[in-house]
């Protein structure tokens, strides 16, 4: 149960029913400026147009109307204010015939029920006040006799097809009341002019056609409105349904998102666990095999110094694969808690292609770097962009066959700074390329090239970029090399991020990779 005082919330109700709670503050604000216009004409009928009217009965008609209203206001506050017990249950049987077709699926509230009777009952009074009116200027002879359609049609619009008929047979029962009341002499006759000239009211033929034409008016509108207002109700309650399924599926969507993510989550701090419970270990042994090898004197056998040798390899080989674990499951397990530095990326790069000069010229290869040295000074991770562009860098050594080249090349991109490392190995299958993002994939000829690598390489540069809420982009082609691009959304120390205007990136138009020649 809502507490006292919380305010109506129509975002919680049914489209009808919220329209209708809405609506009915709405005839209150309406119903004010109809007394204030009936005032007006009044006068203007009086002042201007020498009407002769029974002003004493129809001035009390608008008073009793504006107390009327101001009850109604103080009622609709009332209801506005907070929900009782009962409007946690449905609507009544009552409000049911009253109250529009809701959207399927959904059951009308008591809000909307109350709201259902309330408008009923002002309607229905309100045809009772307009027919006061008539009553005392003209009765059938007055031309605002139509007005009653008016309140038919917002019936139509708000209510059932039964409550709007029923307001339609309610106007026409006034009026046919009225008229035959004062046909007969039951009721007096209040003239628009002098008694001479009004003579209308007297004429049964002339009272049956304008009754006739009123009430098939009524009907017509009746009919009209409510099958307009029904179908509108309908493609309102199919797109309310497929919003509903929607939300639904959004939600599920959602659930296994969340899932996912734990178990994401779940699998990087298991691999971070398991890669610092190596780490030790395989460093000591390491260690222990290179004392053993460099200890060990000549008259020991070639073959036992090759096992160690072996060995020593194979525990590096290890340690590089713990080492790229416990780095791929801290980029993703924690991407915000990266320490921030300032940097200056020129130099970083240049200490790393300078550690790859000599695996480069051990394998034939020609590495050049072309990093502009003035690119300023950024805030990033260090060690992961280190080891982004040394990952990157062992890969197209590896698999570039000897006598080839790999070139490193950085500078301002379209969202900070674009890192590109092209290579002329020997490329990447097209049907391998939407996977080489993929923990501990190889393509399958560069299974065939060298045995050697782990399959991580690629999944930590793409981890590492996006840290920096970056991509990675890869353009390769067997036979001929590849090239890596990498976008950083770097923003330069000192500078807005609102762009790096007036620097102009060395990647060709448009700041699309471009291969070398």
């Amino acid at each position: 149960m809502a507490k006292s005082g919380e305010s109506l919330g129509l975002s919680e109700l049914p489209p009808v029913a919220a329209e209708l709670v809405a609506r009915v503050g709405w005839l209150i604000r309406l119903r004010w400026l109809a007394v204030a216009g009936v005032v007006c004409i009044l006068e203007l009928a009086r002042r201007v147009f020498s009407l002769q009217l029974a002003l004493q009965p129809l001035y009390l008609t608008i008073a009793a109307l504006a107390t009327y209203n101001l009850i109604l206001t103080l009622i609709f506050r009332r209801l506005r204010r907070g929900r009782s017990e009962r409007a946690v249950r449905p609507a009544g049987r009552l409000a049911r015939l009253l109250l529009a077709e809701s959207a399927p699926g959904f059951e009308p509230p008591a809000e909307a029920s109350a709201a259902a009777v309330f408008a009923n009952v002002q309607i229905a009074i309100d045809l009772l006040f307009l027919a006061l009116l008539l009553h005392f200027s003209g009765g059938i002879e007055n031309p605002f006799v139509f007005f009653f359609i008016l309140h038919v049609i917002v019936a139509s619009i708000l209510l059932s097809r039964l409550a709007t008929f029923f307001h339609a047979t309610l106007g026409l029962a006034l009026v046919s009341g009225l008229a035959l009341g004062e046909l007969l002499g039951v009721l007096p006759h209040y003239p628009l002019h002098d008694l001479s000239q009004a003579s209308a009211f007297r004429d049964p033929t002339v009272v049956v056609v304008q009754l006739f034409v009123l009430g098939t008016t009524l009907y017509l509108s009746a009919y009209l409105g409510s099958a307009g207002a029904s179908q509108l109700r309908a493609r309102v309650g199919d797109s309310l349904a497929l919003s509903r399924k929607l939300a639904e599926k959004a939600r599920l969507l959602e659930a296994a998102y969340q899932r996912a993510s734990q178990s994401e989550r779940a699998k990087s701090r298991y691999m971070r666990k398991v890669a610092h419970e190596l780490r030790g270990p395989v460093g000591t042994i390491q260690t222990a095999l290179k004392v053993v090898l460099q200890e060990l004197v000549e008259e020991v056998p070639e073959s036992s110094r090759e096992l160690v040798a072996r060995a020593e390899r194979r525990a590096g080989d290890v340690a590089r694969v713990t080492l790229d674990l416990l780095t791929l499951s801290q980029a993703r397990e924690a991407p915000l808690e990266v320490e921030m530095m300032a940097i200056k990326p020129a130099q970083l790069v240049a200490e790393v292609v300078a550690e790859f000069l000599e695996p480069a010229t051990r394998a034939g290869l020609t590495l050049l770097s072309s990093v502009p040295q003035d690119l300023g000074t950024f805030k990033a991770d260090p060690d992961g962009l280190r080891q982004l562009v040394g990952n990157l860098l062992e890969n197209a050594i590896r698999y570039t066959p000897s006598g080839g080249r790999v070139e490193v090349r950085m500078g301002p991109g379209e969202r900070g700074l674009r890192l590109e490392v092209e290579d002329t190995g020997i490329g990447i299958p097209p049907e391998d390329l939407p996977r080489v993002f993929d923990e501990f994939f190889r393509a399958a000829n560069a299974r065939q090239f060298s045995s050697e690598g782990t399959g991580l390489g690629l999944a930590i540069v793409n981890a590492v970029a996006e840290q920096h809420g970056g991509s990675v982009a890869i353009d390769s082609t067997p036979g001929r090399g590849t090239l890596v691009v990498v976008d950083l959304s770097l923003v330069p120390l000192g500078r807005r991020e609102t762009g790096h205007r007036g620097l102009t990136p060395p990647f060709g138009a448009h700041g699309r990779p471009r291969r070398s020649s």
